[in-house]
This record gives structure tokens, C-alpha cells and sequence, in this order.
């Protein structure tokens, strides 16, 4: 939970609180940190809801 609040912290500060005249290298690093943002947010959604299947087939067991 403490890596998706940090995570959407991290992309708020990206979107309303970063430099917007950041021009060359620091636009692409500002690009690569909310690539990291969109990361930490489905990691930690993938730690949280994470799936125990042992069949792959997800949480859709149906007989048909």
C-alpha cells in the first residue's frame, strides 16, 4: 500500500509540481520517473490483489 501512495505522490508532484522548462535530458528524465510512477502503481496493485491460480487461467475456473 506504502508503494502506491508513493507512487501516485510521485506522479501528482510529476503532473502539477515539476518544472514544466525542463527541456533535453531532464524532460526525458521526467519522462522516465512517471514511467516509474506507472510502474510502482501496478506493481504494488499486483502485490496487493495478487493471483494464486496454479493453472494460468486466472480467476475464471468454469467447466464447460
Amino acid at each position: 500500500m506504502a508503494v502506491m501512495i508513493a507512487g501516485i505522490a510521485l506522479g501528482a508532484w510529476i503532473v502539477f509540481g515539476a518544472p514544466h522548462d525542463w527541456h533535453g535530458g531532464k524532460a526525458l528524465g521526467r519522462l522516465a520517473l512517471w514511467l516509474g510512477c506507472v510502474g510502482m502503481i501496478s506493481g504494488s496493485a499486483r502485490l496487493i490483489f495478487f493471483d494464486t491460480s496454479q493453472d494460468g487461467s486466472g480467476a475464471r475456473n468454469e467447466e464447460a
